[in-house]
């Protein structure tokens, strides 16, 4: 798997995923289609110097994007989140959370790592107890999309918690760009 940093040519396929069915039922926003606002979205990542933002690479095709975000230096943590925009590749998102963790934990030397996820993505929230995460609890009534509200679980890995649950991933380890 390759983590590839995002460049300008990718701002197309990214819209075209980001504003999917696919990809959008489960974002905390929908957002119109428009790669003028996509560029100034770009150039903000660019700048922020406490985040991270790929596109996933698998077998020379681009899948899906994923970013570590909100890095606290001091307190060695951050946000992380991805999704699939490529559905023919959905059955690889179990495979994404051992890539991101090995990366933060022993490549950026991160603790802890934490996701959010909306209520309905049920098959995530079930990846992240799988994968040896901790649901911490969850924000009630977070998200208002589609005329109602959502909760929103939290979840935490932490290093000494992937050290333990994680040896079986040690492998995966993605080729960054």
């Amino acid at each position: 798997m390759q983590f590839v940093s995002i460049k300008e040519e990718h701002l197309e396929l990214i819209l075209n995923w980001r504003t999917s069915e696919f990809v959008t039922r489960y974002m905390y926003t929908d957002i119109e289609y428009d790669l003028v606002k996509q560029r100034s979205w770009f150039e903000s990542i660019k700048k922020d110097p406490h985040s991270y933002y790929w596109i996933m690479i698998y077998r020379d095709e681009p899948i899906g994007l994923v970013s570590i975000t909100d890095i606290h230096s001091r307190d060695k943590r951050a946000h992380w989140n991805f999704y699939i925009g490529n559905p023919k590749f959905s059955m690889l998102g179990g495979f994404i959370g051992p890539y991101v963790y090995n990366y933060a934990f022993k490549t950026m030397g991160l603790n802890k790592l934490v996701g959010e996820v909306m209520e309905e993505n049920e098959g995530v929230r079930k990846l992240h107890l799988k994968q040896g995460a901790r649901e911490v609890g969850y924000l009630s009534e977070h998200i208002f999309k589609y005329n109602k509200y959502h909760h929103v679980y939290i979840y935490e890995m932490t290093k000494n918690m992937w050290d333990t649950c994680g040896s079986k991933f040690s492998n995966y380890i993605p080729e960054v760009q």
